[in-house]
């Protein structure tokens, strides 16, 4: 019986195509470069060798050089969201429609998802926010931070859905026991781990017209 539901931030609670999250990446190369002294073809080499390795830039940089994790992390959100999200009343609805307890299950740090959740007026349907700090900078896809949370919760995965737009962060929550949600036109799930996919989030009622 499911009990929970955690919502991944980015790309999930709001479209792709708003361009925020590559926002993100342009700050993430950007501080490798300006702060950190990389060259931009060393920078684009690393951060991709650093996600493919340990789930996330900034894990490779902090065991490989050092990095300040919270001088990062603020720099590499600072990204105007403001400018760019506005109150979503169909959302608000959504998920006052579904009569579960929710959460923020993200690799980006909480004064973000604060930000983010505050100018979509849903801030009041996530008590929890599960951020790359409480996870002791272990991103996701790593299965710890995913049992961190269930641990924190007192829940089993069987308990819990997730939604998410990259299936990669799915294949954990699969094998813990979640259900699982792909939200986005992300070509190609991973064989097995999938077991919803809807277009954006508003379809996310769709998902549980079809189970009730």
């Amino acid at each position: 019986m499911l009990k929970y539901l955690l919502f991944d931030l980015d790309n999930t609670l709001y479209p792709k195509s708003l361009g925020i999250f590559d926002l993100v990446i342009e700050r993430i190369r950007n501080y490798m470069e300006v702060r950190m002294g990389f060259d931009g073809e060393s920078s684009r080499a690393l951060r991709q060798e650093y996600l493919r390795k340990y789930g996330s830039t900034m894990r490779g940089l902090m065991i490989h050089h050092n990095l300040d994790a919270e001088d990062f992390l603020e720099y590499v959100h600072d990204v105007g969201v403001e400018k760019r999200l506005s109150p979503d009343p169909a959302l608000a609805r959504l998920l006052a429609s579904l009569p579960l307890a929710k959460g923020i299950f993200t690799s980006g740090h909480r004064p973000h998802a604060l930000r983010v959740l505050r100018c979509l007026g849903v801030e009041e349907f996530f008590p929890h926010i599960f951020d790359i700090t409480f996870t002791r900078y272990i991103p996701k896809p790593n299965p710890e931070p995913y049992r961190q949370v269930l641990a924190h919760l007192r829940l089993e995965g069987r308990e819990c859905m997730m939604i998410e737009d990259m299936p990669a962060n799915l294949k954990p929550a699969k094998e813990l026991g979640m259900t699982t949600v792909l939200v986005g036109e992300t070509p190609g799930g991973i064989a097995g781990c999938i077991d919803y996919e809807i277009r954006e989030i508003g379809e996310l009622r769709r998902v549980f017209d079809f189970i009730a």
